[in-house]
This record gives C-alpha cells, structure tokens and sequence, in this order.
C-alpha cells in the first residue's frame, strides 16, 4: 500500500509503506536504536537536542541537522549536528512557517524546492513539527538538509525517512512537556517547602485540592521576640538581620519537627497552624510541645548572642484553637497558605497578654480542652483582650514533665485563684502570702499580680467586683 502523502508534504499520520520503499532488517534496527537513545537523553534538554539533532544525520544521510524552536514570530536554532556556531540562512523560515502552519512534516528533494536564497546549494530538505504539550501549537521543529555537494545528492527523502523524523520530533515535543511538568513541580514544591515540612509538601503535590479552603478546627500558634525594637537599634541592621535569620531557623525547625504549617514571618515574629491542610487528631498537644520546643532553643540563642546584644533573648508565644477558613490567602501572582478568622486574631492578642501577665507561652481554654491533661498547665483566670469581644479563659503552658514542688505551687495557685474569683479575697491573700514567702515567690509575676488585685478589692470593697483581668494593651 503506497503511503498517502500530500505534495510537499507529510501528514501527522501515514499508512505503512510499500515494500519497495521498507527499510531493511538492519536499518529498522538502526533506527530502533537511535529512537531508543534519543528518548533516553530526554531527561535533559541538551542531551535530547543533541541526540535528535545527531540521529537526524546518521539515520536519514544528511549534512546538517537542526533543532528549532519557535520564539514569538522568528526561529532559534537551539542545536546543531555537525556543531557549529548556525548562521540565519541555515534554514528556510518559508519552510518553517509552512509546517507551523499546516501542522505537519514538510520534505522536498532537489527540482521540488523553491528557490529561495536560504535554499541555494541545498538537494534534500526535511522539516517536522514539535508540537506543545496539548498539540494544538508548533513551538519547534526537527529540521534537516543535504547540500548539492554530498556524496548522496540526487537521494530522494524516502516518507518513511521522513516519517522516522517526525518521530524524533515527536519524542522532542514529549521530552519538553514533560521537562515542562517537572519544572513546574519543581517550582511548587519549592514553593510549598516554605511553609510545610518535607514531607507535607510531597503529600501536598500528590493531592493539591488539599489547598483549597476549608472550614477546619485548627490550633494557631503566634510568637513575638520581645524588646526587638532596642535590640535592633543598638546592634544595626547587619547584625539584626544575622540575629533574625538564627532565631527563625531554629524556631521554624521546632515547628516543622512538631508537624506545624509556618504560615509567614511578621517582623520579628511569626504564625504557624496545625491540623491543615491534612488531618491531626493531637493538634493542640502538638502546637504546645512545639512552643515549650522554641523556648528551648532560648539558652542556646543566649549563648550565642547575649554578649553582642546585651541583653537575654525572650520570647512570648500565644496558642488558640478554633474553627477558621484555611486555604491559599495570598494571590494569583503570591501563594500563601493560612488561617482567616476570629481565632487567628485571639490567637495574636493572646501572645500579646504574655507580657502584661509575665509567662513565655499562654494558651487559650480551647486549646487546653485540647491537652487532656498531657501537658502541665497552670489557669490564670478570664481575661479581656483588646478587640476582642467578651472574655477568654488563660492558662500557662509549663511543660510536658514537672516536679512535685511545682505541682504544688501551681495546687496553691489555682485555689488562690478561685478564692478571689469567688470573692474571698483575705483568704485567697493569705494562700498567695504563703506562695510569695516560698523560695522564687517574688519571682513568679502570676502570684504577684494575682495577690495586687486581691489587695485592691480588699480596699475597695464597694467597689463591683469583676474577677476578669482585664488587659488594656496588645
């Protein structure tokens, strides 16, 4: 069966060719071979080009083998074989702009080709398109000639040669989508390793729909380092953005260890999420033991820069768990993954509270339904937070083991604390005066807050009596 073949040209698809055009046995497996070769050099562009560019010459019998590719309304030669450095008239952009815009293989032989000044000296010209990945543009093409000089002038381009081209052409395409693919991927999963851990952002590109927002009971964690406007001003730019660079990393390690989502750097401080995008049961639990984690690294920081910033290092750590809208917040041209919601803003006034009452981490009631228990905890009271409406219950994260001695403060603590919310107030003094007179007493800002307002009622007994604590600052 003779092929079908248009004049000039070759279609995207042909029948098998006639007996007396077949290749032999032994350059079908010629051909074999090389096809084989070039789609294994299609892990990189350069090698594919050049194999193909190669495969072009050695197989079909041409002189020069070219690959092309489509840039706006002109061609780039992107490899040659034999190399060399290609000059414009090495091809014909008539012909080029034919097979682009026919979409298919274009081969002439010598008193079929135009005689156009790119074409002078040339017997044989072969062209076939590299198409995009939906195969509805040409954005390149396999192109080849033999010159009236080669020892083959006056051979035909056989449509099998022709069609083993646009073979190569075919894997060219292929080779490039699929580099295009894995760039891409390469590209979001670089992206998303800014904010989940390894092996989240693997997760993540498996299943992308897991970024799309959702309503989720999540556990926000906001930290702030403390007095970083005087430490900044005496150490200078440099050496604050030396110091910034060391606390994030360590901090942002102990929240990625802990199963955390950083959501974005703020100045000095920073937010990060647990049980988005994917599911876990002990969010809470995990968020509190990645905070008592970044507290931990404090000693370490100190050593290192106390003497250079003259002071300790400090940070204030506030936790809240509640039901937010999670998914991409940036836009189009930024991602940026987090929280949108009432939680995400008590979560900040709470971090803010742990200067005014004198702890490193606080956490809300929601998050210590959380805990179950697990993690020592001691309750603060209710308070009121700027911009925050009605009033929320505080407790002091301390740490996942404790000593009897502190079990026992805290008993004393907490009975204090109901004794005064109950309106008890010389009684709740005279259990905080037994906590004051232990060693560390004076130390302990609850205690001593606590025992203030005591005293105040006490001198103020006409007075409406309000048990919450109410904070008038961020």
């Amino acid at each position: 069966i003779a092929p079908s073949v248009a004049p000039g040209g070759l279609r995207r698809s042909l029948p098998l060719p006639s007996l007396a055009d077949s290749p032999t046995a032994e350059q079908l497996t010629l051909w074999f071979e090389a096809v084989i070769a070039v789609q294994r050099a299609a892990a990189s562009t350069g090698a594919v080009y050049r194999e193909t560019a190669r495969a072009v010459v050695e197989l079909v019998g041409l002189d020069v083998g070219l690959i092309v590719l489509r840039r706006g309304n002109d061609w780039r030669v992107v490899e040659s074989h034999p190399p060399r450095n290609p000059q414009r008239g090495e091809f014909s952009r008539t012909i080029l702009e034919r097979v682009c815009r026919e979409k298919r293989t274009f081969f002439q032989t010598a008193g079929e080709i135009d005689s156009t000044k790119s074409l002078i000296g040339v017997n044989a010209v072969v062209a076939s398109p590299v198409f995009s990945d939906d195969g509805t543009a040409v954005i390149g093409a396999v192109y080849g000639t033999r010159s009236m000089r080669s020892v083959l002038t006056g051979t035909a381009i056989r449509p099998i040669e022709a069609q083993l081209v646009q073979v190569l052409a075919t894997i060219v395409g292929a080779a490039l989508a699929r580099m295009e693919i894995e760039a891409e991927a390469s590209l979001q999963h670089a992206r998303f390793e800014q904010f989940f851990s390894p092996e989240l952002a693997r997760e993540l590109q498996r299943d992308p729909s897991l970024l799309e927002g959702r309503d989720r009971a999540v556990t926000i964690l906001m930290s702030d380092l403390r007095g970083f406007s005087r430490i900044s001003e005496r150490i200078g730019p440099r050496e604050t953005c030396r110091l910034i660079d060391d606390v994030f990393e360590r901090v942002t390690d102990r929240i990625q260890e802990h199963g955390g989502v950083l959501i974005d750097y703020i100045g000095d401080g920073l937010i990060a999420l647990w049980n988005a995008p994917i599911d876990q049961p002990e969010h809470g639990v995990l968020a509190c033991r990645a905070a008592m984690a970044m507290i931990g690294e404090l000693p370490a920081l100190n050593a290192r820069w106390e003497a250079t910033i003259g002071t300790s290092l400090k940070l204030g750590i506030g936790l809240n768990t509640g039901e937010t809208l999670v998914g991409n917040i940036g836009s189009r041209h930024k991602f940026k993954y987090g929280p949108l919601g009432h939680p995400v803003n008590l979560a900040s006034r709470v971090e803010g509270a742990t200067k005014q009452l004198g702890v490193p981490i606080l956490i809300t009631g929601t998050t210590h339904e959380q805990l179950g228990g697990a993690l020592a905890t001691r309750r603060l009271g209710q308070a009121r937070l700027v911009g925050i409406a009605g009033t929320v219950d505080l407790y002091e994260l301390h740490a996942e083991r404790t000593t009897p001695e502190w079990e026992a403060c805290r008993d004393h603590y907490e009975r204090a604390l109901a004794l005064f919310e109950s309106g008890q107030w010389g009684e709740s003094c005279r259990v905080l005066h037994a906590l004051m007179a232990a060693p560390g007493g004076y130390d302990d800002l609850p205690t001593l807050g606590l025992a203030a307002r005591a005293i105040d009622c006490l001198r103020n007994p006409d007075r409406p009596f309000d048990p919450v604590i109410e904070l008038s600052s961020k």
